[in-house]
């Protein structure tokens, strides 16, 4: 499955014309996204027909929330279901870096048919290990993570150990500056089936503007398609 995410109709749109199996929604992705309007969800819903999911994040930086936030957060969430999303990327944590359970306890009990993904948050948990079995209890579905390092291709060893101890309970998904140069590396090196990537490139030299590279999502989708087809042939 490849997942490409966008911050526009425009960019869902070539992303998907382009092969991606599968949309992440945000606004302002510049600062790591947060949560996009409920026009821009509506519209992206009506313009594609693959499963989409939107992040849900109050704000930029860190990932500590107070009540307020979370209350916001988990509003955000029911809406964006309402508005027709698949799924929903979303996560929290406690000073200290363990995952906040009980904000994501939350969120799973008010949308228990919800595709609950943990977004990139998990890249700061203290303890990797524990907290996929948390996220398993709690009912996520799938964590997007680089294995901790900016970039997925640098942390393919963790992504590798992390989706051994998943075993097949929570997809991991990668992410982090991927791109068709380097999916076959993440991929056989961390033995994943998926990738995230934004595959950005300047619209009309506009920087505020960004949209997904049509020849890199393709580029890159015919490369998972290959490394699936050999893993289903092994």
């Amino acid at each position: 499955m490849l997942e490409v995410c966008v911050d526009t109709v425009q960019a869902a749109n070539t992303a998907v014309l382009a092969g991606a199996q599968r949309i992440e929604l945000c606004e302002r992705l510049s600062v790591g996204g947060v949560t996009p309007s409920a026009s821009l969800i509506s519209e992206v819903r009506k313009a594609v027909k693959v499963p989409l999911i939107v992040l849900i994040r109050s704000r930029a930086g860190n990932f500590e929330f107070a009540d307020h936030e979370i209350e916001q957060m988990i509003y955000e969430s029911r809406h964006a279901i309402q508005l027709g999303a698949d799924g929903i990327a979303i996560g929290g944590l406690l000073p200290g870096g363990s995952l906040d359970t009980r904000f994501l306890s939350l969120v799973a009990s008010s949308l228990p048919e919800c595709e609950l993904v943990m977004h990139r948050a998990f890249d700061e948990v203290r303890d990797p290990i524990q907290s996929i079995e948390d996220l398993i209890a709690v009912g996520f579905r799938r964590i997007l993570t680089s294995g901790g390092p900016l970039r997925a291709i640098d942390g393919v060893n963790n992504l590798k150990k992390w989706n051994e101890c998943a075993r097949n309970r929570v997809e991991l998904l990668p992410a982090g500056s991927v791109r068709a140069s380097n999916a076959l590396g993440i991929l056989t090196g961390s033995q994943c089936r998926q990738l995230h990537g934004s595959f950005r490139m300047s619209n009309d030299g506009n920087q505020n503007d960004m949209l997904p590279d049509s020849t890199g999502v393709r580029t890159t989708r015919q490369i998972l398609d290959d490394y699936l087809a050999v893993r289903a042939r092994a």
